[in-house]
């Protein structure tokens, strides 16, 4: 198909990539250099220590899980024994997203100190995973565009300013190696889509599993990557069996030995239902199933119809699921469903767990910008294929599923954001082709410019313009933030060994201070923002907004030397209506007699907790 006719999608090169010569390689190592210089200079640009760079719970926390292992934690153990003391909290996160985090620091600590290598990993770390993933991207959109010369997904990459977000320096959670995993598992998917795409559909399977076991936010890509395969087999019949099958197989056994890699024995046969486990590999198991089907049918019913076909699919779809359901029937809603009514407060006000229509009511400009570029995306997809000539390619079936799998993320969860933002920058990879053509026709530069330019320029408006468009609703009664309640302000209060620093205390202090604490000192905390802290949650809630007579008692019962209060963030444990013994002296600068202050200052505090009569110091 050439560029003059209506665009459609690129057919596949002979030979593969195997046959490129070394210089196929300078797009992708140029825009890897770029990615990573850009973002490493937002970096450098903050200056400061490593907590300047780790800015959310989750990266500091991190961090303090990583340091724990080169401490000395063993590689199956996850538990963070300084929250929720003295048992702690088995974290639910991978160990496999620690590993480049724990190379750098191992590698300079040697030489910088502990502070400085913490500081480099969390600098160095994310714009390396998104230089890699930028190149990624190119590489997966170049079978969407009739464009060899990779010039429109360079371009795309201003499609991607939200996934971009996850890989700034300092975001060392996983989300960013998750997208390079996402993103690597899609360039594999639209050729597994090609004929003789089975190898693809192999490391489909891999780069899926791997990312499955980091975290649960890859099921809806591979559900849509089954759906699609799927789809495949229904409309072209054997020739698409051999690639399902060999995602099934490839994404169960990676699965499965990811468990027996990176758990603990006694929890090979656990099931968990908020990170991989059995119940998960069943999942995986339902697609080599409808594989294995395929398989069958393209051997015992070579001229089977199509009606076949989607009955057997959609049979062993939904009969997998059932079973799947009643095989493990704690994992067939939300992970959070067992959640204690003590600890969802703290649960309710996270934004990232939000619906979209309850996140649009606190921030209706970010709401919009979250969901405008996937419907963008979708109506794109439409569009291009009713203008294509080969109507009957199913990549035209992948891109509008992938597009609807991230809308349906983010409708249910705000957390889905970054999953719609790349699938939607995939989705619109045929229409940058299409506004390249048509520069490819024009005879004035200012036109081919600006068609060249027309696509990513549409999504940087598309994206910032909510924002400035519609004014936020008055600030959430419960919205927590960081930046209210800083740390550093109190660190000297909690590190001079002339006061709380001469030992470790077991601290109650609002929730999302709980991992800077825990990074920034040796102390220990009740809670952090974790749903797995359920005993520590409930128990901060008693003594910040309990009554007197709740919050003593649990003080004395959890062993509590100190308590951090910030203003700002006294609402998120409101009971409603019920007194708030400790929050409302606190604010009012009136501690308790049972409270000796050691720091205040505007609307934070540290207070030392007398001991009880007659216990030691």
């Amino acid at each position: 198909m050439t560029a003059e006719a209506p665009p459609g999608l690129s057919t596949p090169s002979p030979g593969g990539a195997s046959g490129r010569p070394i210089r196929r390689l300078v797009p992708y190592v140029f825009i890897f250099t770029l990615s990573f210089v850009a973002l490493l200079s937002v970096g450098l640009g903050r200056g400061g220590g490593p907590s300047a760079l780790l800015q959310g719970p989750d990266d500091l926390m991190r961090m303090v899980q990583v340091i724990d292992w080169i401490d000395g934690q063993g590689w199956t153990d996850t538990v963070q024994r300084r929250l929720d003391p003295p048992k702690g909290v088995a974290m639910h996160w991978s160990r496999l997203a620690d590993i480049p985090l724990a190379a750098v620091i191992s590698l300079a600590g040697p030489w910088l100190g502990r502070t400085q290598a913490v500081h480099l990993s969390a600098l160095l770390i994310p714009p390396l995973l998104g230089g890699l993933f930028t190149a990624l991207f190119l590489w997966a959109a170049l079978p969407l565009t009739p464009d060899r010369r990779a010039l429109v997904p360079i371009l795309m990459t201003g499609a991607l300013i939200i996934p971009l977000q996850q890989l700034l320096p300092g975001r060392i959670d996983h989300h960013g190696l998750q997208l390079v995993l996402t993103v690597l598992a899609l360039g594999f998917l639209v050729r597994a889509l090609e004929p003789g795409g089975v190898r693809a559909a192999m490391g489909l399977g891999i780069a899926g599993g791997v990312s499955l076991a980091i975290g649960l936010e890859a099921l809806p890509f591979l559900g849509a990557a089954t759906v699609i395969l799927s789809l495949a087999w229904i409309c072209r019949g054997a020739a698409a069996a051999a690639a399902l099958a060999a995602f099934g197989a490839a994404l169960a056994a990676t699965a499965l030995m990811l468990i027996f890699l990176t758990l603990p024995p006694a929890q090979w046969s656990a099931i968990v239902c908020d990170r991989i486990s059995l119940a998960h590999v069943a999942l995986t198991a339902i697609v080599l199933a409808a594989g294995t089907v395929a398989l069958t049918l393209g051997r015992l019913r070579p001229g089977a119809g199509r009606a076949l076909r989607l009955a057997a699919a959609g049979g062993v779809g939904i009969g997998g699921l059932a079973l799947v359901a009643l095989a493990f029937p704690q994992c067939a809603g939300s992970p959070y469903a067992n959640l204690s009514a003590e600890a969802r407060y703290w649960f309710e006000a996270v934004s990232e767990a939000q619906s979209l229509f309850d996140f649009y009511q606190r921030k209706p400009g970010a709401a919009v910008a979250f969901a405008i570029l996937p419907l963008a995306a979708l109506v794109s997809v439409v569009w291009q294929w009713a203008r294509s000539n080969d109507r009957a390619d199913p990549r035209w079936l992948a891109l509008p599923v992938l597009v609807l799998s991230g809308l349906a993320l983010v409708a249910w969860q705000i957390r889905g954001v970054t999953y719609a933002g790349l699938v939607a920058g995939i989705a619109l990879i045929p229409l940058a082709a299409t506004a390249n053509a048509w520069a490819n026709r024009s005879k004035r530069l200012l036109a081919r410019v600006g068609l060249r330019l027309l696509v990513p320029m549409i999504c940087v408006f598309a994206v910032a313009a909510p924002y400035q468009l519609l004014a936020p609703a008055s600030s959430h009664p419960v919205a927590e933030r960081r930046a209210g309640c800083n740390i550093l302000s109190a660190l000297a209060a909690l590190t001079d060994p002339a006061g709380l620093g001469a030992k470790a205390r077991t601290m109650a202090a609002p929730v999302d201070a709980g991992p800077d604490i825990l990074f920034l000192t040796r102390h220990k905390v009740l809670a952090a923002p974790y749903h797995r802290n359920v005993r520590g949650l409930a128990d901060n809630r008693r003594i910040f907004a309990g009554t007197e007579k709740e919050a003593l008692a649990t003080v004395r019962a959890r062993n509590v030397g100190a308590i951090l209060y910030c203003r700002k963030h006294a609402a998120i444990s409101a009971y409603g209506g019920r007194p708030a013994f400790l929050n409302d002296r606190l604010g009012a600068g009136r501690p308790p007699s049972w409270l000796v202050p050691v720091m205040r200052q505007g609307g934070l505090g540290v207070y030392r907790v007398r001991p009880a009569a007659g216990a030691i110091p």
